[in-house]
């Protein structure tokens, strides 16, 4: 957690100190406003110590205790707060389900040879919100054989129709999946003709109006081709492998400008707040959606119940903490994987630097 907190930036460490509600919050330093983020998050769980590194283990214990985490023999911070990350993992893939099922149909209709790279599209959204790489992988294993099982055929897999049916009672995760669904399905640069009329299939299968899945597809589009522009080289001659790599970068782009990532990750973690149905919003949208993205999702994750925004907005620390420290690992173990496949190779190569850091990188496990 403490890691998590230094690997913020300026604008996410503004948006936490204003729902801790302080006063002059915009005169702080970085460094002020981390401290201040740890003093309320001591108040709030009744820690009697200042110190950072008591505070967090109050903090996870807190919390460890409303996800009914064991934590019997979890003497070391460090593996409680795996404890927690892999509940985390574990609780939002399930929930996150029928999203990953409706981008995995949108795979299936797409040409033979992008169902690899848009599995790993996928992937990358589903890491904001399932920090487990060992999770993730069972996924990904799982979209892709029944992506290249299905083809045209998707709507009527059980897999599909047990999504749809969920989806329905949710409006607001429907509208998310299709637009997931979207960017991953522009991964190879196009939308075909059979993208284009599944994602109307599934939007009406949903209970949304055709209207907004037009509209819908005409944004994604928009963001996407914006992107396209932008990642172009210019003045270069245009091979297919150049066509795919720009057409995956202007993906991904468009996968964050689209507010995709942001919105699961805030979505998954207002299930873990487990607001009751008709609570009132407990973070103010003109702060946390500003830096977290602009859908909210929805109402229950573990069912827990908290007392108070102060609570609510706790979790969200704590949650955000992980995500930032498990990416950071991560991204530092590719780049050695990576840095190790170019010292094993036969002709020398130009290295690439790795990922820069402000603090050496926590030793956290992936799985």
């Amino acid at each position: 957690m403490l890691q998590g907190l230094h690997l913020m930036g300026e604008a996410e460490l503004s948006e936490l100190v204003k729902l801790t509600h302080a006063k002059l919050s915009d005169n702080l330093e970085e460094d002020q406003k981390r401290r201040h983020i740890l003093t309320w998050a001591g108040k709030v769980v009744g820690c009697s110590s200042h110190d950072p590194v008591e505070i967090e283990r109050e903090c996870l214990l807190w919390l460890a205790g409303h996800w009914a985490v064991e934590t019997k023999g979890l003497e070391d911070t460090d593996e409680l707060e795996r404890a927690l990350r892999i509940r985390i993992a574990d609780e939002a893939s399930d929930y996150l389900a029928p999203v990953w099922w409706i981008s995995c149909a949108l795979i299936a209709a797409g040409p033979a040879d992008a169902i690899n790279p848009k599995v790993r599209l996928l992937d990358k959204a589903a890491s904001l919100v399932v920090p487990s790489r060992s999770a993730r992988h069972k996924l990904s294993e799982n979209w892709r054989i029944k992506a290249s099982e299905w083809g045209f055929n998707s709507l009527n897999q059980p897999e599909i129709q047990q999504a749809v049916e969920q989806l329905k009672k949710t409006p607001e995760k429907a509208d998310q999946a299709l637009t997931l669904a979207l960017v991953i399905s522009l991964a190879d640069g196009r939308l075909s003709f059979e993208e284009d009329r599944l994602v109307k299939e599934l939007g009406a299968a949903c209970g949304l109006a055709p209207e907004i899945c037009s509209e819908k597809i005409r944004h994604v589009n928009s963001i996407y081709w914006g992107h396209q522009v932008e990642v172009t080289p210019k003045r270069q001659i245009e091979t297919a492998e150049q066509d795919k790599r720009v057409a995956m970068q202007a993906a991904q782009m468009t996968l964050e400008s689209a507010g995709t990532l942001e919105g699961l990750c805030l979505e998954a973690c207002d299930k873990v707040v487990g607001r009751a149905e008709g609570a009132e919003e407990h973070a103010p949208k003109s702060g946390w959606q500003r830096v977290l993205g602009t859908v909210s999702g929805l109402k229950q994750f573990f069912g827990n119940k908290m007392r108070g925004d102060e609570q609510v907005n706790l979790v969200r620390l704590v949650y955000l903490a992980i995500i930032h420290q498990h990416a950071q690992a991560a991204a530092a173990a590719e780049a050695a994987a990576a840095a190790q496949r170019r010292a094993n190779a036969p002709e020398p190569v130009a290295h690439a630097p790795a990922p820069s850091t402000k603090d050496p990188v926590k030793a956290i496990k992936l799985d």
